[in-house]
């Protein structure tokens, strides 16, 4: 993968990268007996991840292929039909990161010239637009919402991390919760608050919510060494993991900012990447037979799932109707290969 399409990709809502973890392990079925999981793969592809999913079913996400094993992006309509696309004059990497209910997708591509990061808007009809925040080196979008603003991060000719949004009259706001030195941004809701992590000057991660005004409130989990903040929905409810001591936990903070830890029984490391509006939350677990996808509610009750012959599965986004996306891991050795779960 480019080294800068790598920047772009701990962008896909995995946050595990953040605080240093591996991917998880996994073998086992679906806990649930009403769900279903239908796995999928592109033609020629060496290795297919999705990264987000909308309302109406549709996904988006990168897969690798060719004989440089370049980064492409692909979506995946509701009835299974895959369509796959790059930006023009692209042949160094495509990197989709997020799709609205419109079918919208932005994300991130690598020029011609293999040596800068750009941000890209593909709408539904195939049309894509591509943007840059002035004055960057680097630029990538990591969300979009259903009014078509958009959110991510970009670096400067000082090689510091900025945050940005990017309104729907291609106006940009640059921000940094106080004492970042690297902002990421990594989800905007329709209200238009963004949450997201930023890095100290003591190389310790943080948690922040940006609301539609420009507020920053920036916030860490109980106890926590590092805190990443990776998602959030409608209702304000942000998702995301954090450390103690090395060991690792998701998490569920209110719009009010009150806490709830993510952890299934038996789980030895838990991350969370993705929450709808109904507050159901997914993420992965490890336990001592490895590692597992999982579904929490606010009943309290956890779900895990893993498609039949997957050693690790890896989910990345959570729709309204309770649809998870991912990749899962059917060797050792991989490659991934993409998931639909149904409830």
């Amino acid at each position: 993968m480019n080294e800068h399409l790598a920047v772009f990709f701990q962008i896909v809502a995995i946050g595990v990268a953040l605080l240093g973890s591996t991917p998880s392990l996994a073998s086992g079925l679906d806990q649930s007996s009403k769900a279903k999981i239908i796995k999928f793969d592109l033609k020629g592809s060496i290795q297919t991840e999705p990264t987000a999913i909308n309302a109406k079913g549709a996904i988006t996400g990168w897969y690798e292929a060719g004989k440089e094993n370049e980064d492409h992006g692909f979506v995946r309509a509701a009835d299974g039909t895959i369509t796959t696309f790059d930006v023009a004059g692209n042949n160094c990497g495509t990197a989709p990161l997020a799709i609205n209910q419109a079918g919208t997708i932005v994300g991130a591509y690598i020029a011609a010239n293999c040596a800068s990061g750009h941000g890209f808007i593909r709408a539904s009809d195939g049309k894509i637009t591509t943007f840059d925040v002035p004055k960057s080196i680097d630029t990538g979008a990591s969300s979009i919402n259903d009014n078509g603003v958009i959110t991510g991060s970009y670096t400067d000719t000082n090689n510091d991390v900025h945050g940005f949004v990017r309104a729907t009259d291609r106006k940009f706001t640059s921000f940094d919760p106080s004492g970042s030195i690297e902002t990421i941004p990594y989800s905007i809701n329709k209200s238009g608050e963004i949450a997201g992590t930023y890095i100290d000057s003591s190389d310790v991660y943080h948690g922040f919510i940006r609301s539609a005004d420009g507020t920053i409130t920036s916030f860490d989990a109980p106890d926590a060494t590092n805190t990443s903040a990776l998602g959030v929905n409608d209702r304000g409810e942000i998702i995301g993991d954090y450390d103690v001591e090395s060991s690792y936990y998701g998490f569920l903070r209110s719009a009010q900012g009150a806490f709830t830890t993510l952890n299934p029984p038996q789980s030895t490391f838990t991350f969370a990447v993705g929450i709808n509006d109904h507050g159901a939350v997914t993420g992965g677990y490890d336990d001592d037979s490895g590692g597992h996808g999982f579904v929490w509610t606010k009943t309290g009750t956890y779900t895990t799932f893993d498609p039949k012959g997957s050693i690790g599965t890896n989910p990345a986004a959570i729709n309204e109707k309770g649809e998870i996306t991912g990749y899962w891991i059917p060797t050792d050795t991989g490659p991934e290969r993409g998931f639909l779960r149904t409830p």
